[in-house]
């Protein structure tokens, strides 16, 4: 199967993410050899500690990389079998607010879906009131690994009402292979059995730190979940986000026979 990955911090020196081009080859090849096939990079924006606020930048900052990657393809055969696409984990702070109202925000491969990160402390109503004003600018929230936020947490329940509203969910690899935390591995399976996951990706940030590899968590899920619901997550809904187009989602299920 090959898998494709929305969500990882492989643009490097911009983040907590990749530290350097070798570091960003080191981290595709763990990804190819994981079976990932495409790729979407995805650094921090409009968080204070990263003072990534330019869309125009970052996006710069992809183009020279994919620049910089087809020069090494001799090198490293491996990169012309790997794609990746622009994108940004955008974080819900007044700074993303004010670029959203004007159009300065990066989705994912320019579609209409808006990778959104919120604090993990932040209250339900607040989170809902942010969601409520991503699509009146036009764009498809993507809420990014609901299961570390607290409010989730409490109730994984809540993510219906998100659902209700036409967001996607993306959860964490690690989260279900119990690298967040018992709380975060909890909701995260919470939200799978309760058919309330769109896509599963690895927010890969470096090679010793949560590394863009999504092999260990498909093998976990192969066993427990009907091989549709398991390509779903991790093929046809990342991939349709990144054509651009309306997600089929249902209510998946646990294979009786596994």
């Amino acid at each position: 199967m090959n898998f494709v990955d929305i969500h990882t911090h492989v643009l490097p020196g911009v983040d907590d993410g990749a530290a350097s081009i070798d570091e960003t080859v080191a981290m595709l090849r763990m990804a190819y050899d994981g079976g990932t096939r495409k790729i979407v990079s995805t650094p921090h924006m409009f968080f204070d500690l990263f003072k990534n606020n330019d869309f125009v930048e970052i996006r710069d900052r992809f183009d020279q990389l994919t620049s910089d990657l087809n020069s090494y393809q001799d090198q490293f055969p491996f990169l012309k079998a790997i794609e990746i696409y622009p994108g940004a984990e955008n974080y819900a702070s007044p700074e993303f607010l004010e670029a959203l109202g004007q159009g300065c925000v990066l989705t994912l491969n320019g579609s209409r879906y808006l990778l959104v990160e919120f604090s993990p402390m932040l209250p339900f109503t607040q989170i809902e009131n942010i969601i409520q004003r991503v699509f009146p600018a036009g764009y498809t929230p993507v809420i990014a690994h609901p299961e570390r936020y607290a409010a989730i947490q409490e109730d994984p329940m809540r993510m219906v009402r998100f659902w209700e509203m036409g967001c996607v969910t993306q959860v964490n690899a690690d989260s279900l292979l119990g690298g967040w935390g018992s709380r975060a591995t909890k909701c995260a399976k919470a939200l799978l059995e309760e058919g309330l996951v769109d896509v599963i990706a690895s927010d890969g940030h470096r090679v010793r730190w949560r590394p863009p590899v999504l092999e260990g968590v498909f093998r976990k899920l192969e066993s427990e979940y009907a091989g549709e619901d398991v390509a779903a997550w991790m093929v046809e809904n990342p991939q349709g986000i990144l054509a651009n187009e309306s997600l089929e989602v249902s209510y998946p299920a646990k294979d009786p026979t596994k």
